[in-house]
């Protein structure tokens, strides 16, 4: 064990033991390098040759009648993301502040905290006509449907498939 203890006070083990340690620094040192050069994005160099970096960064386009997802265009949505083209969809309140007067024109909260009671008569009223409104748009549509004939599934198959031969006539034939 004597032996042992004078090998690592001995200057020459310790200089191969800061040897050992810069070495291992310098291939930390050199890993960190390596990676943080996989996270360093490409140079801007053109893909056509005769092509201009300038030309490149032109961005297309986009008209109002843009379709869905086309280059440089966001997908179209509505005022009131809850709610269908028919106008059928799920009452959603618009961001109001809570200090003064709400779009109904009253406070939404007294003055001791508690919340206006107008203010939920007011803001259940709209919800009760935008119900009524959402069923009778549904309902239009519904009558719209049925007169056009798309609104059954025999319409679609009939349409679609055409006569498959299962209606009451070609049952009671027979056949």
């Amino acid at each position: 064990a004597g032996g042992e203890e004078q090998r690592a006070h001995h200057p020459l083990c310790r200089s191969q033991n800061n040897l050992g340690r810069s070495m291992m620094r310098s291939l930390l040192l050199a890993t960190c390098l390596a990676a943080a050069s996989a996270f360093v994005p490409p140079s801007a160099v053109p893909v056509g040759g005769a092509q201009s970096a300038v030309t490149m960064q032109q961005r297309p386009k986009v008209t109002q009648k843009a379709k869905p997802l086309s280059p440089g265009s966001n997908y179209p949505s509505t005022k009131n993301i809850q709610k269908q083209a028919s106008g059928f969809g799920s009452f959603l309140q618009r961001f109001q502040k809570t200090e003064g007067k709400s779009k109904y024109g009253m406070p939404i909260f007294l003055p001791n905290g508690n919340i206006n009671p107008k203010y939920l008569a007011a803001e259940r009223a709209e919800m009760a006509a935008n119900q009524k409104l959402n069923m009778k748009a549904e309902a239009a549509k519904t009558k719209k449907m049925k007169a056009k004939g798309t609104f059954f599934l025999d319409d679609y198959i009939r349409k679609k498939v055409g006569n498959v031969g299962s209606n009451k006539e070609y049952y009671q034939s027979g056949r």
